[in-house]
């Protein structure tokens, strides 16, 4: 082959075969194609009416050699990789049909305290997956058929659930993605693939690349999408270390890029909506997964996603919020705000929440029943987010128990986000009214005393939504709908904490269900532990609560206790999310020295100190009505029986074998007063028997169609 002189110096790239080009604009060097080099612009860059850039001029050593710094940088890159070379020849392929990649569920019928849920696991070498990565080395750079495969197994597993960075026809040209984001792609979905230990070597490469795209300043609107794609990767892997550094990081290029103003978004570009929903994406982590204490944190009212009533933070931040993607999937009128961005709303109501029980956490609980308390103002925010939710979005509307699976398949990109959103708003209220809080704070606070008035209330809400959480559970098994969002195994698990609590209720059919309820959150939470870190550790944090609130290593139908004891730090793990292994050697991420991984002091959870005795002195009763195509509750209708019988009874019988009827006197048909040992005469007062004085209250509706959304 026959070389110029004035390229015979410049440096080769070993693992790429040929010379690098140094006249080509960074538009074609970008997209990995021949670049005829016109100046001042390219043939390429005109036919694209898009702006023809070239590099600076070089400089020239003494030894007439040109320093391409890009060049050798990427070279350097390549052999620290092992040869790795830039997908630049794949090829756009055929969409493929995903009716053979099996949703995977969770069976009613598991028991969780087994160890052994009857559900499908997506492990490696399973043969039910369909769409797994070629057998690439791991070596190499990979296929064009694993870079199609990933690409469909994201908009089949991730895509608006929650991030929403692209549409398909944004990665339909597969030839023309840039590497980063190839390789975060693969990191994302090589979980649901037979190899999902490849994830890893996935992700350290697209981390070496992006970083290789910072030091060089050839940031691009695909560099971002990669770190958010790697950010929600690592929370899924519960490495919130890494996953906060990634999404700082994209905030930080965002705003040196200025999309944080709405003036970065003009109508006629055509990457604003790509650019809108990345900057969404974004947020909707940091809602979820971001820090929400410490002096860095970013106040919530900053960003926050619609125009409430007029304060002193609009006037520095209204002129500059970005706008919504635009979204009308499943909209009935242009003026119904999209699914995925109510979704957002109700996220930044939870990211609020979070931050309310950080306060709790660390004792700085404000009286929730003042008009100025936080508990407060979030019931006020929920409330105008709700009043935001259009009539084709609710509950009664879409019907989503009356729909086919099928149906719910093909048309993921709204159910997933509407399932999101239902799931927030239960576990918003469920959080909010949670009795541990108020109980700790009531102990930590000797002269905080806390009314009646808000017991009751607080106890119906927490009930009530607590057990919608395990009816949409119930509802997501049935139609074998797979998620994937940690936050769903979250809200799981703080369900299963408020049924656990429940589990000492005097009224035994109460009991029985809440013990049913409490497995059928462990069961679904277990169904995210085959490819979710985070999940596992939320799981074996569960499971040590259990062991110690019944003082066994499992859970059968003849426990039936009259006092439970809660592990305060367990229960502080559960609300907070604390995902984090206790050995540093455990974490699945390389971000930090083992010097610097802060240690999150953990008192052994045993330790009489450590627990809550928890006595329920007097439990709700409620009516059960299983009409209108099963929506209201999840127990079967049976014959309504007038008395209980104390003698034990199989789960059957006492569970499902009753209609529970809620007190006449009660505000909501529910009124359950909950107390902890902390009262000495609990035991002692003389409740008056609400069976006898309960009254006909079966033309009531279900009581938990009050918290329908």
């Amino acid at each position: 082959m026959v070389v110029s002189p004035h390229k015979s110096m410049m440096p080769r790239e070993s693992t790429r075969g040929r010379l690098r080009s140094h006249e080509a604009c960074l538009n074609c060097r970008r997209k990995k194609t021949r670049c005829p080099a016109e100046r001042p612009s390219c043939s390429n860059c005109l036919r694209l009416n898009q702006p023809c850039l070239y590099s600076p001029a070089r400089r020239t050593s003494r030894g007439g050699q040109s320093e391409d710094r890009l060049a050798s940088l990427e070279e350097k890159v390549n052999l620290i990789l092992s040869g790795s070379r830039p997908v630049q020849g794949a090829r756009p392929e055929k969409r493929e049909e995903l009716h053979d990649i099996p949703e995977v569920g969770y069976s009613k019928n598991s028991n969780p305290s087994s160890g052994d849920p009857s559900y499908d696991q997506i492990s490696p070498g399973s043969g039910s997956v369909s769409l797994g990565f070629g057998n690439d080395d791991s070596n190499s750079q990979p296929s064009s058929a694993t870079v199609s495969r990933g690409v469909e197994l994201y908009f089949h597993y991730c895509n608006r659930q929650p991030i929403w960075c692209f549409d398909y026809e944004d990665l339909e040209d597969k030839g023309c993605l840039s590497d980063e984001l190839v390789y975060s792609i693969l990191a994302l979905t090589a979980r649901f693939s037979p190899k999902p230990w490849e994830s890893q070597r996935y992700g350290s490469t697209a981390r070496t690349l992006i970083m290789l795209r910072v030091a060089n300043g050839t940031v691009d609107l695909e560099t971002i999408e990669s770190l958010c794609l790697l950010s929600y990767s690592s929370f899924i892997d519960g490495d919130v270390q890494l996953g906060r550094f990634h999404l700082g990081l994209a905030f930080q290029l965002c705003r040196s890029a200025m999309m944080d103003y709405e003036s970065a978004y003009p109508s006629e570009s055509p990457f604003t909506e790509r650019k809108k929903r990345l900057f969404w994406s974004l947020q909707s982590l940091e809602q979820t997964y971001g820090q929400q204490n410490g002096f860095l944190s970013l106040p919530a009212e900053i960003l926050r996603p619609f125009h409430g009533p007029p304060g002193a933070w609009q006037k520095d931040a209204e002129s500059k919020l970005p706008p919504l993607p635009r979204d009308d999937i499943g909209c009935s009128t242009p003026t119904d705000i999209g699914i995925w961005s109510l979704a957002l709303h109700f996220g930044w109501v939870w990211s609020r929440v979070r931050t309310y029980v950080s306060d709790c956490a660390q004792n700085r609980l404000k009286e929730p029943w003042r008009h100025d308390s936080m508990y407060a103002m979030v019931i006020s925010d929920l409330t105008e987010v709700e009043n935001k939710l259009s009539q084709c979005h609710r509950y009664d509307s879409v019907k989503f128990y009356e729909r086919t699976a099928d149906e719910l398949r093909k048309n993921r990109a709204y159910w997933t986000p509407w399932l999101k959103l239902q799931f927030t708003y239960h576990c918003i209220l469920t959080v909010l009214n949670h009795p541990f809080l108020y109980i700790v704070a009531s102990q930590s606070n000797p002269n905080l005393s806390i009314p009646n008035a808000f017991w009751r209330r607080s106890s119906e809400l927490v009930l009530l939504h607590a057990t919608w959480l395990v009816r949409m559970i119930d509802m997501v098994s049935e139609k074998k709908m797979r998620l994937i969002d940690p936050f769903f195994g979250h809200a799981a698990a703080i369900a299963a904490t408020v049924h656990l609590y429940y589990c000492c209720a005097v009224d035994p059919r109460l009991k029985q269900k809440s013990k049913i309820d409490f497995d059928k959150c462990r069961t679904f939470l277990k169904s995210f532990v085959p490819f979710s870190v985070a999940c596992r550790i939320l799981d074996q944090t569960l499971d040590k609560m259990t062991r110690i609130a019944s003082g066994s290593e499992k859970v059968d139908y003849e426990w039936m206790p009259s006092r439970i004891h809660l592990s305060i730090p367990l229960m502080w793990d559960i609300l907070q999310v604390n995902c984090t292994p206790e050995s540093p050697e455990t974490s699945t991420g390389g971000l930090l020295h083992p010097s610097l991984v802060p240690v999150i002091s953990r008192e052994e959870a045993g330790e009489s100190s450590c627990t809550l005795e928890v006595i329920v002195a007097m439990s709700p009763e409620v009516t059960v009505n299983t009409a209108d195509g099963g929506q209201a509750a999840h127990m079967q209708p049976q014959p309504r029986v007038s008395k209980i019988n104390s003698a034990p009874s199989t789960p059957g019988s006492l569970a499902l074998a009753e209609k529970l009827v809620a007190p006449a006197d009660s505000l909501m048909m529910n009124t359950p007063w909950l107390w902890t040992g902390q009262f000495p005469d609990v035991e002692s007062v003389d409740f008056q028997d609400t069976e006898s004085s309960m009254g006909n209250v079966d033309g009531f509706s279900s009581w938990w169609d009050f918290g329908n959304l």
